[in-house]
């Protein structure tokens, strides 16, 4: 009996060791020489500050600025009332900023269900296009092509995948 729990005590000893310390510091170590840069979270620095992840949405206040998706979680049920109700006021606010009555793309007024999204499809982008050229007084074809600078992901005969990242192009904005 008792060389049943030397043996079991030592068994779980070797395993904590080798999968809970050597396996998770070897995974790390591999991570940070061969993926850095994805491991420690995308970071976009500017004038050697961090100012943001490429991976995590923020919220740009302001008309000058490329707004993203509601950061707001929602779990309500997408036939509830409340739903219909915050997406109607959140449609009309939209409309309101870009002075238009043009429908608006889908994902400026729905949140994810993380409420972290960084992108923004590009038809949301191109729909805030004459706000942002006018706030800032250039012409609607610099920010355009902003946009298409910071333009990611493919076609295909389905179905479209292109995104904008919007803190990347706040931050190309900026640098106008």
């Amino acid at each position: 009996m008792k060389q049943t729990i030397k043996i079991s005590l030592k068994f779980v000893l070797v395993m904590t060791v080798l999968l809970g310390v050597l396996y998770p510091l070897t995974m790390t170590g591999i991570g940070q020489l061969v993926f850095h840069d994805k491991v420690n979270g995308q970071l976009i620095t500017k004038d050697d500050k961090v100012v943001g992840s490429k991976l995590i949405g923020q919220t740009f206040e302001g008309d000058t600025y490329l707004h993203g998706r509601p950061q707001e979680v929602s779990q309500l049920s997408p036939v509830s009332k409340e739903q219909e109700e915050l997406v109607t006021q959140r449609v009309k606010q939209t409309q309101e900023l870009e002075g238009t009555t043009d429908k608006v793309p889908s994902d400026l007024v729905l949140a994810s269900g993380s409420g972290l999204d960084p992108e923004i499809s590009v038809e949301s982008a191109k729909y805030q296009v004459p706000r942002i050229a006018e706030k800032r007084h250039v012409t609607e074809k610099i920010v355009n092509d902003i946009i298409n600078e910071h333009t990611t992901g493919v076609d295909n005969f389905m179905l479209s995948n292109k995104r904008v990242n919007v803190l990347e192009v706040n931050l190309a904005l900026d640098d106008l």
